[in-house]
């Protein structure tokens, strides 16, 4: 009995880079569904329900990364690429966290299969349960490869209860920490392309508590080759009440 099981870790944890590369292609398709998805006024109910999933798994393997992240930092691994799974195969070589980050990984792996099934099950995508804005996306978006974002939110697109609950944590986690420090906050909102790390700061930021309990607020997108000086141009337009942009 104790032989058999030892067998069957052995074969799952030899198993689980196969199993991160195809959580990486899962992930990949499906983030296509999202996104597309996301730029349509969704009525179908049952569609709002797969998309739900859909989050809610990508926040789950956002997670397994995270883990691994700090995992690697706390070994004193300075080199861990967070634009890929290295950190999940760190989290592999150590033994103390390789048999729940491969149950882990193995079990989103299979409900990443059942929502690509679903997702077969609308012939996706059927453009009559959707009002297509694609083509505003589009127009708004073409020429301009910097990917800047807005503060402006649209709550149509938004799906799912995670998101919400995230936003009232943050709210929470920014006005607690406001009274009495002086000190200055900075919070990062990471995770898997299409997950919604936009729309949950435009959530944060058009907050009614939050409007209320700050004098100034100021919305600056800055992109991977940003100018400092265009930005704090831009900090200093903002803060007379117009943008230049």
């Amino acid at each position: 009995m104790l032989t058999e099981m030892v067998k069957e870790e052995v074969h799952m944890l030899l198993g689980v880079r196969d199993d991160i590369d195809k959580m990486d292609v899962k992930l990949g398709d499906l983030k296509n569904f999202l996104a597309d998805a996301d730029r349509r006024n969704i009525t179908d109910k049952t569609v709002q329900e797969w998309v739900g999933q859909l989050k809610r798994a990508m926040y789950e393997a956002a997670d397994i990364l995270d883990v691994c992240q700090l995992k690697a930092m706390e070994r004193g691994s300075s080199t861990v690429d967070v634009g890929c799974f290295n950190p999940l195969l760190f989290c592999m070589r150590n033994p103390s966290h390789a048999h729940d980050i491969a149950t882990r990984i193995k079990g989103l792996n299979k409900r990443l299969d059942t929502i690509k099934e679903r997702s077969a099950a609308f012939s996706f995508i059927n453009l009559g349960s959707y009002e297509d804005r694609s083509s505003k996306v589009h127009a708004s978006h073409s020429g301009n490869t910097s990917r800047e974002t807005s503060r402006e939110f649209d709550r149509s697109g938004i799906v799912g209860e995670k998101i919400e609950e995230d936003t009232r944590k943050l709210v929470e986690i920014m006005l607690t920490e406001k009274e009495g420090n002086a000190n200055i906050m900075v919070v990062a909102i990471v995770g898997v392309g299409g997950i919604g790390k936009t729309t949950l700061a435009q959530k944060v930021f058009n907050d009614e508590t939050v409007k209320a309990e700050f004098d100034n607020t100021i919305w600056l997108s800055i992109n991977q080759d940003f100018d400092r000086v265009e930005v704090a141009q831009d900090n200093h337009h903002a803060r007379r009440g117009h943008t230049r942009r």
